[in-house]
């Protein structure tokens, strides 16, 4: 028996989750979801949530699917659980035009130091030949 529920689904996840609500919801179960404004993708939301909240902060985790179906059927049964506000896309950040390559400047030859003046009072004796 399959129940006409007012979802939308937006993409494969969401289709199979409808198709599941569908086939499985009960009449009361589909008068609360055709009467509220929670939709397919808050229920994957909080069933992500919920999945983290199992994980306790490792890496991944692996859930059935009937418990991950129990979580959707009491986000559409409960009227406290609510829809989370949409979740901001991340900003699309342009690709900076190349910058051209600057060539490196050639470092200057270090200055040799200047020799000290010499007084002519105290010349060498090979200065004194060749003066």
């Amino acid at each position: 028996m399959s129940i006409e529920l007012k979802l939308k689904a937006e993409n494969a996840t969401e289709e199979r989750v409808l198709k599941y609500l569908q086939d499985n919801a009960s009449p009361m179960l589909a008068n609360k979801i055709n009467a509220g404004t929670k939709t397919l993708s808050g229920c994957l939301d909080y069933a992500k949530s919920e999945a983290r909240k199992l994980a306790q902060g490792a890496g991944c985790v692996c859930v059935e699917d009937q418990t991950v179906f129990g979580w959707i059927v009491h986000y559409f049964e409960e009227d406290d659980v609510k829809e989370s506000a949409p979740a901001k896309k991340a900003p699309k950040f342009r690709t900076p035009a190349p910058q051209p390559v600057k060539k490196p400047e050639p470092k200057p030859e270090p200055k040799k130091a200047a020799k000290p003046a010499k007084d002519d009072a105290q010349l060498t004796m090979i200065e004194e030949l060749f003066k």
